[in-house]
């Protein structure tokens, strides 16, 4: 009798039981929400791919009516920035194929910087940093119909990498954590254009740094304890 007393006299209070509730899997959830961010920016990259297929074509368009109307001039002439042209677009094409890559990768970095610092980034943080990574495969199909495919991957890698590395000094409130971004940036546009030049090798390669970029999280994150992790996320919350 006495403890049902006592249970009828000093019931749970009931945010007690949702507050754990509250600070549930908060790591987890913010995952989740960065594969969410990687899902979404596939939608400029179909953009992007679309605009390659029709400038594709019309450039093609372009090429037959001039044949068809007995402009001939020598190959060296035009051929050149043709094949070039054609080669630029078939790079865009591959290179969008890894867009997923490229993107998970740099988000990854950042995500092991809010856990190994101690910050906090914002979705807007991410949507803004995939955005400078999407304007890169745009200014490869710019650069790469008035370049050689080799310099026009370079100037868009650049520029897509100098967005991102003067942002990142300040959101992540340093400018050597910019610069080890940057370090990140290098190797994934690096590993990027040799793949994209390994035609019979490119799986092997991609793999290899697949391995290799699963490895380093593993190592930089060995020590974490994401149960107190996920407690401090939450009670910041």
């Amino acid at each position: 009798m006495l403890h049902r007393q006592d249970a009828g006299m000093n019931p749970i209070p009931p945010h007690l039981s949702a507050a754990p509730a509250a600070r549930r899997f908060p790591v987890a959830i913010k995952l989740l929400l960065i594969g969410v961010a990687v899902i979404f920016l596939q939608l400029p990259l179909l953009f992007i791919n679309n605009l390659r297929q029709e400038r594709a074509q019309n450039r093609e368009a372009a090429h037959a009516r001039l044949i068809e109307a007995g402009q001939v001039v020598p190959p060296e002439a035009t051929m050149t920035p043709a094949v070039a042209a054609a080669e630029g677009y078939r790079m865009v094409e591959r290179a969008l194929k890894h867009g997923v890559l490229v993107l998970t990768l740099t988000f990854a970095a950042f995500f092991l910087f809010e856990v190994l610092a101690g910050l906090r980034l914002h979705a807007v943080h991410y949507g803004l940093v995939g955005a400078a990574l999407c304007l890169f495969y745009l200014a490869l199909l710019a650069l790469g119909e008035v370049m050689h495919p080799g310099p026009a991957y370079v100037a868009a890698a650049v520029a897509s990498s100098l967005l991102i590395v003067g942002y990142s000094a300040s959101i992540l409130k340093s400018w050597l954590r910019a610069g080890m971004m940057a370090g990140l940036l290098t190797a994934e546009h690096s590993v990027l254009f040799v793949v994209l030049r390994m035609e019979d090798y490119a799986l092997l390669a991609g793999t290899a740094a697949l391995f290799t970029a699963l490895g380093a999280v593993m190592f930089f994150t060995r020590n974490v304890d994401w149960f107190a992790e996920e407690n401090a996320k939450g009670e910041a919350a």
